[in-house]
């Protein structure tokens, strides 16, 4: 109180003990003298409750006792200290009961993060502003240690091979990939179980195909073309945005415009997701084959050989094995984060873009990147320049004479459709195998360079050119002679 609202005489309360969670104590002491500069001299008429022992910051007093005080020690005349003592209890058990119930609630949130349950609403939101790395990584190894019988698995599981699967998704996601059903039957629509089918899967699969030995997995690795849609080209498409709409770029690695001749859904695909590393199964035969397929015997996915999806599309179907359809994702775990970063942007509407969806695809980008360095891969290959070189003034309907003229021989007829053309189809033939085979050539680097065929060049010439040039480039540019000629309507 100010010493202005004092009096000598008067009874008034002198805190003595101030607790965290209930009323205060104060004595009862009467004023004897008012010294000046803030303080007063008092008598303690009634010392008040006992204190509790060893109270922090108490001031036990005695009955009859008097000291000097500053006034700022005084709460309120004594009169008024039973309803003041009141309110103040009351206010600090409200306080205490709302921090019990943050805390609780804590624990319980806390708890929740390793509780799987497939009928858990799909949240609004899994970014998280705080992280603490000892936490995090003790979620990720309990919730390994639950990944063994949510999937059912046998007693040989190990976490070792599980924790890799566990490492870059936040763990309240990776909790939800969990929760799915492990026989792949889908959950009520709106819940994690119908959300995370694909991520789960994904991640099951890796399990598998990372096993180091050679030989056959049990379970087929997925290939891009039946795992990604139009919903994974529109969620790349919305992250571009949104990083362009803030100033910035986000650049996927490069890719050639594909030829008119490739099927139509992989040229729309190809811009988007056409760098995807592709794992090669080890085969001595000329067809490509996909690491878990039954009809050969592989190193692990992650040992294999890879090669960019936009490659495979040039293949003919022919090249791809009926078995397992060629060529499968490389990379599973970052394509586990990514599908489900896009399943759930999909699942809430196509709207907000969270800080751990836009990481999962730069995660995949940077597993591209990973990969391309680990086999000195540059952004541009010489199959791209290529592709890239041959795909102008494609000759359409005419390359079909230009081919014919080239890749005549004495073990084919095609020498006698030759014969059965008009002079100036068999010259303007000519014309466009000679000016292709010198596009072709001028796209090789100086090592594979040869001098461009000269105007006059004869059927005998560009034979030697063309024969050269697809023994030199057979293991790079697939379909040689389509890219050449375009060949419309070849099969």
């Amino acid at each position: 109180m100010k010493q202005a609202d004092l009096g000598i005489g008067s009874d008034y309360a002198f805190l003595t003990y101030q607790p965290y969670d209930g009323a205060p104590l104060a004595a009862r002491v009467r004023i004897v003298s008012i010294d000046g500069q803030g303080k007063v001299t008092v008598r303690v008429m009634d010392p008040g409750p006992k204190l509790p022992k060893n109270a922090w910051g108490a001031r036990p007093v005695k009955q009859n006792e008097q000291q000097q005080i500053t006034t700022r020690k005084i709460v309120c005349p004594w009169d008024e200290w039973a309803d003041r003592s009141a309110a103040i209890g009351a206010e600090n058990e409200r306080k205490i009961a709302e921090r019990r119930t943050r805390y609780d609630d804590f624990e319980r949130r806390l708890a929740d993060r390793l509780v799987l349950d497939p009928e858990r609403v799909l949240p609004t939101e899994y970014d998280e502003d705080y992280f603490s790395p000892d936490t995090d990584a003790e979620e990720r190894t309990a919730l390994s240690q639950q990944y063994i019988p949510a999937r059912g698995l046998g007693p040989y599981a190990t976490l070792e091979e599980i924790r890799p699967l566990l490492v870059d998704l936040p763990v309240p996601v990776l909790r939800d990939v969990l929760a799915t059903d492990a026989r792949r039957r889908p959950g009520r629509a709106g819940t994690v179980a119908a959300t995370f089918l694909r991520a789960a899967e994904l991640l099951e699969v890796s399990r598998i195909a990372s096993m180091r030995h050679a030989g056959r997995t049990s379970q087929e690795i997925p290939r891009p073309e039946r795992l990604l849609d139009d919903r994974d080209i529109a969620f790349v498409n919305a992250v571009r945005d949104q990083i362009a709409a803030a100033g910035g770029e986000l650049l996927l690695p490069p890719v050639p415009v594909l030829p008119d001749w490739v099927d139509e859904d992989d040229r729309t695909t190809a811009p988007v997701f056409g760098w995807l590393r592709l794992a090669v199964a080890d085969t001595s035969g000329r067809l490509l084959h996909s690491p878990g397929c039954r009809s050969v015997r592989s190193y692990p996915v992650q040992l294999a050989d890879h090669v960019p999806w936009w490659l495979v599309m040039l293949e003919h179907p022919r090249q791809l094995c009926a078995i397992c359809g060629g060529p499968a994702v490389r990379d599973l775990v970052a394509m586990a984060g990514f599908v489900a970063a896009v399943d759930v942007w999909h699942a809430r509407g196509c709207d907000k873009i969270e800080r751990w969806q836009q990481t999962a695809l730069q995660r995949l980008l940077s597993a591209t990147a990973l990969a391309r360095a680990e086999a000195q891969e540059p952004d541009i290959t010489l199959a791209w320049r290529i592709v890239a070189a041959l795909r102008e003034n494609s000759p359409g309907e005419r390359g079909w004479a230009a081919y014919t003229l080239v890749a005549a021989n004495g073990w084919n007829r095609l020498e006698q459709e030759i014969e059965k053309l008009p002079q100036a189809q068999r010259e303007e033939a000519r014309v466009v195998a000679r000016d292709r085979l010198n596009v072709l050539g001028a796209a090789l680097p100086t090592s594979h360079h040869t001098p461009p065929l000269p105007e006059t060049a004869d059927v005998h010439m560009i034979r030697q050119r063309y024969q050269h040039l697809k023994d030199l480039l057979q293991d790079t540019a697939p379909q040689l002679d389509r890219l050449l000629f375009t060949l419309p309507g070849a099969r």
